[in-house]
C-alpha cells in the first residue's frame, strides 16, 4: 500500500510541476505589449525582477527590417521611453531554423537571450537576466522570415499541458486498479 501511496504521490508531482512551467511562460506574454511594438523592431521590457510588473518601457532600435528579413539581425538600442527603468543596449539575434526561437544575446552587457514565439505567434518574449534583475523583453515577429506552411503541430508549452495530462490519466488508470 506505501509504495501506491508514492507512485500516486509522484504522478501528482510530475503533473503540478508540468503544469506549472506551462502557466509561466504564458504569464511572460502580454498582447498588449506586443502590440506596442507590433512591425517594428522595437523591444517592449517589463520589469518583473520582484515578481509583479513594476516598470515597464519601449526601448526603441535602430534594427533593419531587411536585415530581420534575412532571420538574423545586429541592432543598437538609440532611446527609451522609460529612462527611469530601462536603458539602451546592443542585441544580436538569429532565428531559429523552425521560426520558433530568437537566439542571441545583449552584446553590449554580455547578456545571453533565448526569446520563444508567442502562442498567437505576433511576438517574441523571453528574459534578460543579470545579476539580481529580470526584466521580460517582446520583440514582433513581423520583420523576422514567418513559417510559410502551417502544420497541425502543439507549441511547445501546450506540449507540456499534454504530458501533464497524459501523466495524470496514467495516474488515475493505476489507481482505479
Amino acid at each position: 500500500m506505501g509504495v501506491t501511496v508514492q507512485k500516486a504521490f509522484l504522478c501528482w508531482t510530475l503533473v503540478a510541476l508540468a503544469l506549472a512551467g506551462t502557466a509561466a511562460h504564458a504569464a511572460d506574454y502580454d498582447p498588449a505589449h506586443c502590440q506596442a511594438v507590433a512591425g517594428t523592431l522595437n523591444i517592449f521590457w517589463d520589469d518583473v525582477t520582484s515578481g509583479t510588473s513594476s516598470c515597464t518601457g519601449i526601448e526603441y532600435t535602430d534594427g533593419s527590417l531587411a536585415q530581420a528579413a534575412t532571420g538574423s539581425i545586429t541592432m543598437t538600442g538609440t532611446s527609451v521611453s522609460n529612462p527611469s527603468c530601462i536603458g539602451t543596449a546592443a542585441y544580436a539575434f538569429t532565428q531559429s531554423s523552425d521560426r520558433m526561437l530568437l537566439a542571441g544575446s545583449d552584446t553590449q552587457d554580455d547578456v545571453p537571450m533565448t526569446l520563444t514565439l508567442s502562442p498567437d505567434h505576433a511576438c517574441y518574449v523571453g528574459h534578460w537576466i543579470r545579476g539580481g534583475a529580470d526584466f521580460v523583453a517582446t520583440i514582433s515577429a513581423a520583420p523576422f522570415p514567418q513559417i510559410i506552411v502551417p502544420t497541425p503541430t502543439l507549441d511547445p508549452r501546450n506540449l507540456v499541458l499534454l504530458a501533464g495530462l497524459l501523466a495524470l490519466l496514467g495516474c488515475l488508470r493505476k489507481a482505479s486498479r
